[in-house]
């Protein structure tokens, strides 16, 4: 597949923040908004200077007819400069780029399992179903605190929250409660599609490899120049013959592709 990607100066429409060190950004870029396919990603720049160096990679969320949405965590520099942008501003984007989820066949019941902001490519996944309401949304936090998405968006999509403290939802992990929500489904009627930290996604994947369920998921690694020259984001095939470059060959994967079990 040819991706059409774009160097393009959007303009901040909001950014606020939300949960515990979480943030939303709203962003009039429209090049990049009529491209995006869900599971796609930018390459921000988050600063006109040389702090920091390297541009930061985030999944693309809900698209708004020439908006995108990105919500993102605040983990270092990068990201905290980012917090500071105000409606109005400008931001230089690189994007979409990546590989992207496929839609499910219409007998299939989409499965989306997310864990922490892994929601937010799963989000624009879900906004392209032609039939939401055969969906079922799981979303893994480790607290109520940490909820990246408001409470009318969960209500809107119907997502079930589990968390591991027990302060909202069902009291585990999400493998768990995804494991309550197909016993009721045939499973080779179902598809799972995934995004969130690499510890959940092994869990994820032996849980679906275990039960013969497709699924794709997608992956968050560190990235370097998002273009497969630095290789900073390898990730081993799950064959054993050498690497995939998540930036160039992602970030979507069928799950039985990659082995997440030792990282990049």
């Amino acid at each position: 597949m040819i991706i059409k990607s774009h160097s393009e100066i959007g303009t901040v429409v909001s950014n606020e923040r939300g949960a515990e060190d979480i943030w939303e950004m709203e962003i009039f870029a429209p090049k990049i908004a009529n491209d995006a396919l869900p599971g796609q990603f930018v390459h921000i720049r988050c600063n006109s200077g040389f702090n920091p160096l390297l541009r930061r990679p985030m999944s693309i969320g809900p698209v708004d007819n020439e908006q995108i949405s990105l919500i993102y965590a605040v983990h270092g520099e990068g990201t905290r400069i980012l917090t500071e942008k105000k409606a109005g501003d400008d931001i230089d984007l690189i994007g979409p780029l990546g590989s992207s989820f496929t839609k499910p066949e219409p007998d299939v019941t989409p499965i989306f399992v997310a864990g922490g902001i892994g929601i937010v490519p799963l989000l624009s996944c879900y906004d392209t179903l032609s039939d939401p309401d055969n969906a079922h949304f799981i979303l893994g936090v480790k607290s109520m605190m940490y909820m990246p998405i408001s409470e009318k968006e969960v209500v809107r999509r119907n997502i079930q929250i589990s968390t591991d403290d027990g302060s909202i939802g069902h009291h585990g992990n999400v493998v768990q409660l995804l494991q309550k929500t197909v016993s009721d489904i045939d499973i080779k009627l179902i598809k799972v599609y995934g995004c969130g930290p690499t510890p959940m996604m092994c869990a994820l994947k032996d849980f679906c490899i275990d039960h013969s369920i497709h699924a794709e998921i997608s992956l968050e690694v560190p990235m370097g120049c998002a273009v497969g020259a630095c290789q900073s984001c390898a990730v081993r095939r799950a064959d054993g013959n050498g690497y995939y470059l998540v930036c160039r060959d992602g970030p979507v994967f069928h799950i039985e592709e990659v082995d997440i079990s030792h990282g990049g």
